[in-house]
């Protein structure tokens, strides 16, 4: 005779979620495409699994949306800290070039070397600095400056 070893059914719970939440909630599920209920769970889940994961761990549902907004992913206190090995600058670099560094190892694919690594900060530095002439010459167009041909 054998015992039924089917596991008790999980009692419904009424889940709550913060009145002052809602717009943003709604926000974010009609940009990712998601219904509401299904982009708390997913949220939910993220935030379960980080707790019990060991060491650093990305929700998924939060690297789709940064993804899909341009925003780097990779900002975490651990990469930095493991790029701060190579680059030791890192921690002093202006924002801007530092999310022009992390959105090129975002869309890096294989190994990453040191060299690789240096170059993609150089490329970043060149990125920001043209950055920088391009708000000048904005400056320059708002403040009814002609702009140098060539």
């Amino acid at each position: 005779m054998s015992k039924n070893t089917a596991t008790p059914p999980i009692p419904k719970k009424v889940i709550a979620v913060r009145q002052d939440l809602i717009p943003r909630l709604l926000q974010k599920a009609g940009e990712l495409k998601q219904n509401p209920n299904q982009l708390v769970n997913l949220l939910t889940e993220g935030g379960l699994d980080a707790m019990d994961a060991e060491g650093v761990y990305d929700s998924p549902i939060v690297q789709l949306h940064r993804s899909l907004n341009g925003k780097t992913v990779l900002a975490t206190k651990a990469v930095m800290t493991l790029c701060s090995v190579i680059l030791p600058e890192i921690h002093r670099m202006d924002p801007h070039e530092k999310r022009f560094l992390f959105d090129l190892l975002n869309k890096h694919d294989g190994p990453l070397t040191s060299g690789m690594l240096k170059g993609y900060r150089r490329l970043s530095a060149r990125m920001n600095a043209q950055r920088l002439e391009h708000e000048k010459q904005v400056a320059r167009i708002r403040a009814g400056a002609e702009l140098p041909l060539g």
